[in-house]
């Protein structure tokens, strides 16, 4: 008996073991599956919200191919496209979202999913199929969101086409659902229409929509172009109008400044001083002081009065200040540096009191305030536009691309390199983005590449990539391209990489390009005498904006000069026809809407030192 009861153990342990066994090998239940797939689709989901986009790409295709007929697989497509075009991968990005379309989905993924593709059509260029199918689009139940998106694409493609009463109009649709978009966009779309349109078309908009949240803009911009041609008559027209109809909008309180009569415009005295105002405390104050000393070894040369008073660089303080050196009959003019946001409150003071001020910003359009402002600083347009003259007309450059950081500088730099070259007829062959923090950046690269054809050496068929970032972003980017596509390319940059540790970076930067409004080691007699005179006096080497201070001095002591009875009216008319003052000076002259022409350099890095590019 004790054996046969051994012999049954003897059968039955393995038989249970084996049952155990084939218990652990049995594949995880469906309900495991779904609690897997839907983790990772979350970790995606969170990957996306915090702007980790490489990271989120990953994680949507794993969670693709592991489930990919999954629960959540229409949103997990969607967002790939979206992610591809924010990499700048527009034909990947068209692939996905008309893959969506193929099949039976949700219709507010389809809705989507078209816009998407017509985003996608723009961004590659197919400017009439973008059109159709953005088109096609208004026809549906937009939400608020997607109807602001399409609608504002749609204007870019009037803008595009020069067809400004179909961009007003369709701006007029984008501004009633900006609670559910982007204030930028809109604001950028209605500039951008303010700017290009000339006075006779804007006259035809203004008739043509005469009650809409759009037209005291265009009478406002109206009375700055009449104003500025010198048809002051049209241009009180023009403000007669906009106080009729639109009494309290921001634009009539503005246009009644801009147009009152100078309060002061009688003669100074031999004993004839500039203002300065500088914000000498405060965020700015380092850049004040700079400025400052520029302005006071030119003051010093010229045997001028300064009168410097401190604006802390906010709006209601630089206003007291600028008043009060308004206020003072010996004042001829006012310098000063202002940050963009105080800029404009600025520019209305001083032609509100009749006063001609240098401002020393880069705030746009600063000078349509009115005939008194005039702008004396280095700005993106002519750096970018001396880059692309240097880099196509000494170097013989055609191809370009742009890999920029997805910040407000990033995507401004872009732009007006991209219209840069167009208006010099070179091509943009591609442009990706990355995230502002740069942890994306080597997937940038990648794509580009993957994006631009070889040529019939092997290498990437472009003569340059331009890089509008940081030193440190720009190396990495250096970095990748030369580990990724076999051969150097040549780099561009701005004028954010003159600074020393630009060359600390192990020869990667050797090479680029970039401008710059000033270059301390210029051979040139007259800055060699600059810079010395500058060392001798402040036992420190002149920055940009020491030069600026120095070269808007000069300047103004020039136009000051054999005219020691001058008047504010008759000062400001011969400041707009001044030609560059004998010795150093970064002024070349004043275009027609005073905005200065300066003389820009093209840097390069070699054996880690600044040199002016041959």
């Amino acid at each position: 008996m004790k054996n046969l009861i051994s012999l049954k153990l003897f059968v039955l342990l393995p038989l249970i073991f084996l049952a155990f066994g084939c218990a652990a090998m049995l594949p995880p239940s469906t309900g495991d599956l779904i609690r897997n797939d839907a983790a990772l689709l979350q970790q995606a989901d969170n990957f996306y919200r915090a702007h980790r986009y490489n990271e989120a790409l990953a994680t949507y295709e794993q969670y693709l191919q592991t489930s990919p007929q999954g629960v959540q697989w229409q949103h997990a497509w969607l967002r790939t496209a979206e992610l591809y075009g924010i990499k700048g991968d527009w034909l990947q990005a068209r692939a996905r979202y008309e893959r969506i379309l193929a099949v039976p989905v949700d219709s507010g993924l389809a809705l989507k999913a078209r816009y998407g593709v017509g985003q996608a059509q723009y961004k590659l260029g197919n400017f009439l199929e973008a059109e159709r199918i953005l088109e096609n689009l208004t026809a549906s139940n937009l939400s608020g969101d997607l109807r602001f998106k399409t609608n504002a694409l749609l204007t870019e493609l009037s803008l595009q086409s020069r067809n400004f009463p179909q961009a007003c109009s369709r701006l007029l649709l984008v501004e009633k659902d900006l609670p559910y978009g982007e204030e930028e966009w809109y604001q950028d779309l209605k500039s951008r229409l303010l700017e290009r349109a000339a006075a006779p078309e804007l006259e035809k908009l203004a008739d043509l929509y005469r009650d809409t949240p759009l037209t005291p803009a265009l009478l406002l911009q109206l009375i700055r172009l009449e104003t500025q041609a010198g048809r002051p008559e049209k241009a009180e027209e023009w403000l007669a109008t906009l106080q009729r109809r639109f009494p309290q909008s921001p634009e009539a309180v503005l246009a009644a400044k801009l147009s009152a009569p100078p309060a002061r415009t009688e003669a100074v005295g031999s004993t004839a001083a500039i203002g300065c105002l500088l914000p000498l405390s405060g965020e700015y104050a380092e850049v004040g002081h700079q400025v400052k000393n520029g302005l006071e070894l030119a003051a010093l040369q010229a045997h001028m009065s300064l009168a410097v008073e401190d604006c802390g660089g906010g709006a209601d303080t630089t206003v007291a200040a600028l008043e009060k050196l308004a206020n003072d009959p010996k004042i001829v003019a006012l310098i000063g540096f202002f940050p963009s946001a105080v800029a404009e409150a600025a520019a209305a003071a001083a032609q509100r009191l009749g006063v001609p001020l240098l401002a020393l910003t880069q705030k746009k359009d600063i000078t349509q305030t009115g005939s008194f402002i005039f702008q004396d600083f280095l700005r993106p347009p002519l750096m970018l536009q001396a880059l692309v003259s240097y880099t196509g007309s000494r170097m013989g450059w055609q191809r370009y691309a742009i890999i920029c950081p997805d910040s407000k500088y990033g995507r401004t730099m872009a732009r007006q390199f991209a219209e840069e070259l167009n208006k010099h007829g070179m091509l943009l062959v591609s442009q990706v983005s990355y995230a502002e923090d740069g942890h994306n950046l080597a997937l940038a690269v990648q794509t580009l590449l993957t994006t631009v054809n070889p040529g019939p050496d092997g290498r990437p068929s472009l003569d340059a990539v331009f890089i509008p970032d940081e030193d440190r972003a720009v190396a990495a980017a250096a970095s990748v391209l030369a580990s990724t596509s076999q051969f150097r390319m040549p780099l561009l940059g701005t004028n954010i990489l003159h600074t020393p540790s630009a060359l600390q970076h192990d020869a990667r930067l050797d090479g680029i390009f970039f401008p710059d409004g000033f270059f301390a080691g210029d051979p040139d007699p007259a800055v060699r005498a600059f810079v010395s005179d500058y060392q001798q006096q402040f036992q420190q080497t002149p920055s940009y904006l020491a030069a600026q201070g120095y070269s808007s001095l000069r300047l103004a002591a020039e136009a000051l000069q054999g005219s020691p009875g001058i008047g504010r009216g008759e000062f400001a008319q011969k400041l707009s026809q001044q030609l560059p003052p004998p010795g150093f000076t970064l002024f070349k002259s004043f275009n027609t809407v005073r905005e200065a022409q300066l003389a820009i350099k093209i840097l390069t890095i070699r054996g880690q030192e600044f040199q002016l590019a041959p």
